[in-house]
């Protein structure tokens, strides 16, 4: 190839590969979803159930990916007339 051709098709390879290169259109942001274990829900103040089901699902998630969770609220029920509940699996 003659170095007079070189420099004029580097050139224009070079607009087209420019050309080539934007995303186009815009795309949303992605969505944050709520953390569902980020605060106490309030069903743990009202029954031994649905507490030992929230800290079963609190243990399964690595600490290190948490921030700490707020006990602000926690009220956890003491019926007097039900048998304890077994806490192992």
């Amino acid at each position: 190839m003659k170095p007079m051709h070189v420099f004029p098709m580097m050139g224009l390879t070079a607009l087209l590969l420019a050309a080539c290169g934007g995303g186009g259109g815009q795309s949303e942001p992605p969505v944050a979803v709520a953390d569902p274990l980020a605060e106490l829900p309030t069903a743990v103040n009202q029954s031994a159930a649905a507490m030992a089901s929230f800290m079963s699902t609190l243990a399964t998630v690595a600490a290190d990916d948490r921030e700490p969770l707020g006990l602000d609220g926690f009220n956890p029920p003491r019926p007097d007339d039900t048998e304890p509940e077994a806490v192992g699996g």
